[in-house]
């Protein structure tokens, strides 16, 4: 396998062949920060675009209604450039905050390995794992123009579950939705890559070292809601 012979080479082969990607990252860490700068500046662009397009009036009746039910302090901030910077905000400290746990998880798991990789390098994968996160902005941009601004907030989002439910935020499933990521599988299997590309692990532990963290967190969450 021939590693990816430049940064921009190295973001195609994340969709074309993660091995390669990986491979590349190996001999060079620092290209992990590009993948990073691209997920940081995405939410920046998608919603700067939806709230150009929506019809805000439209918008703030219907969360109005909800926010009534469920947080009414929040209708004092309900405008829309404390609702975009919110959005961007969450976006951007949640890519990160998720991009640190898989570092540090990968990092922590990995140890048994012959090979040894730092946090940061193991940060870097994590951007790469996460990466796909930008098709599902560009296929958020295009749904809000193909319904003509017609999405609310908590649905605009087609990176997550509840882009396709559409849960309303009265309903205590909301939150979880809108954190569920629909391109989980491509996470775990980008994961499943690095992992296996790094160390000497046989497929069996890179699947669990990939999929563990991701599904035992959104299966606590699912169960503390149901519980409580």
């Amino acid at each position: 396998m021939t590693p990816s012979s430049n940064p921009l080479i190295m973001l195609v082969d994340i969709f074309r062949s993660p091995s390669a990607c990986f491979l590349a990252l190996y001999q060079r860490g620092a290209w992990g920060w590009q993948p990073y700068v691209f997920l940081i500046l995405s939410p920046f662009l998608f919603w700067g675009a939806y709230f150009d397009i929506v019809n805000f009036a439209w918008l703030k009746e219907g969360l109005s209604a909800q926010l009534a039910a469920t947080n009414p302090k929040q209708l004092e901030l309900l405008d829309a450039n404390t609702l975009m910077a919110s959005e961007i905000i969450s976006d951007v400290a949640g890519r990160t905050l998720t991009i640190l746990m898989l570092a540090f998880w990968f990092n922590l798991a990995t140890k048994p390995s012959q090979h040894q990789h730092g946090f940061w390098r193991w940060f870097a994968a994590g951007a790469v794992i996460t990466f796909p996160a930008i098709i599902g902005d560009l296929a958020s941009y295009v749904s809000v123009l193909l319904k003509h601004g017609q999405v609310m907030v908590y649905a605009a989002d087609l990176n997550s579950l509840n882009g396709l439910l559409k849960l309303p935020l009265t309903n205590e499933w909301s939150q979880f939705a809108s954190s569920f990521p629909l391109l989980l599988p491509w996470y775990i299997a980008l994961g499943y890559a690095a992992v296996g590309t790094w160390t000497e692990f046989d497929r069996g532990q890179a699947l669990v070292i990939s999929a563990l963290p991701w599904l035992a967190y959104y299966a606590i969450w699912a169960l503390y809601i149901h519980i409580f």
